[in-house]
């Protein structure tokens, strides 16, 4: 007599369906899981990482010029002792002679005090020893204001500026690589000196070339953003979230200041110009957008007594670029244990339709 199969077909039919049931619900589970892993991921990388981002992108250099003999010493070591507090790395613009005589080094020949002091801060990596020049003094047929070097002759220029890198070599033991032409005014016999010499860092005013940052002549151009002076807090803020929230805006913002801009009645330091300064490195950091470095990176900071890295112009932010990672990370462990579990519910319907069929009696 021929076998009833259709109970077994109408079992398979009710059962083929749970199937697909099973494997859709579990499919949907792992793709939702999946994406939303990537999604949260991702959006964990733009949050946590965008101030990282935002702070390998953005720096602040602190330019101090006039850094020399005859500078202000007391507001000298005021402005840079606020930079150690903070953490915060300065570029010195040195003036290696600024008086008509003696002749030879006068950073040697001239002020003890401050030669023993510069050479305690070249042992201190806040401290980047630029060159400001050699004379300061305006002894170039400049149409536009003073200059130190503007029109004069290129031989002229050339032996200036390598005498006065000379000078500081000789007295500081190190040999500076930046080159802050005095009244930031400059030509280009100016740069191609600097070139032969082995400077590799340039900075000055933007009316000097008309050029904003960048490469000149194959040296990296730091442009003045903003010069402390008689600025406000409230203008010094304004002017730099302008460039904070400028698309277009250069990574760099160059701020620029001497010693004796903190110098106050009867030669006395400027407490109040100190405080601004401290003031406004605090709002800096509390933008949470910035780090500082040097005109050439050699150390760069946050400030707050971190130091972001040596030498890390390029450097991301812990959590800048790792953290969308995670979420495919995260996403791919959740795609392995539901895989595992549906190959289970899938092993454990297939056994029971095998117990079912093994124990169904022969009709």
């Amino acid at each position: 007599m021929p076998q009833d199969k259709s109970n077994g077909i109408r079992r398979n039919a009710r059962v083929r369906p749970k199937i697909v049931l099973v494997c859709s619900l579990v499919s949907i589970l792992l793709f939702s899981v999946l994406f939303t892993g990537v999604s949260s991921g991702a959006t964990t990388g733009a949050s946590s990482g965008a101030t990282g981002s935002a702070q390998t992108n953005k720096y602040v250099i602190f330019r101090e010029d006039d850094v020399a003999p005859n500078a202000d010493f007391a507001e000298l070591q005021a402005v840079n002792q606020l930079n150690i507090n903070m953490n915060v790395p300065v570029t010195l613009g040195i003036i290696s002679h600024p008086y008509p005589t003696p002749s030879g080094n006068q950073l040697i020949k001239v002020n003890n005090t401050f030669l023993e002091y510069m050479r305690s801060l070249t042992s201190n990596h806040l401290f980047q020893f630029a060159q400001h020049g050699y004379t300061h003094l305006d002894t170039g047929p400049s149409p536009v204001g003073p200059s130190e070097f503007y029109g004069r002759p290129y031989a002229a220029q050339y032996d200036a500026i390598k005498q006065g890198r000379d000078d500081i070599i000789q007295a500081f033991g190190v040999t500076p690589t930046s080159f802050l032409p005095p009244f930031d005014k400059s030509d280009n016999n100016t740069v191609k000196a600097c070139k032969a010499l082995g400077f590799t860092e340039y900075s000055t005013a933007f009316q000097d070339f008309n050029q904003n940052g960048g490469n000149l002549d194959g040296m990296r151009l730091d442009t003045i953003s903003i010069e402390l002076g008689n600025n406000t807090l409230q203008s010094l803020e304004n002017a730099t979230n302008q460039w904070l929230n400028d698309p277009y805006s250069i990574n760099t913002f160059v701020v620029l200041y001497h010693p004796a801009d903190f110098e106050g009645p009867n030669y006395t330091v400027n407490a109040s110009k100190v405080t601004l300064l401290a003031n406004y490195i605090d709002y800096l950091q509390g933008t949470g957008r910035v780090q500082f470095t040097t005109l050439d990176r050699s150390v760069t900071t946050t400030g707050n007594g971190t130091a972001a890295s040596s030498s890390s112009e390029g450097t991301t932010a812990v959590g800048a670029t790792d953290a969308p990672n995670v979420g495919f990370a995260n996403a791919g462990a959740v795609f392995a244990v539901v895989g595992a579990i549906l190959v289970v519910l899938l092993a454990s319907v297939l056994t029971i339709r095998r117990r079912k069929n093994k124990n169904r009696p022969n009709e």
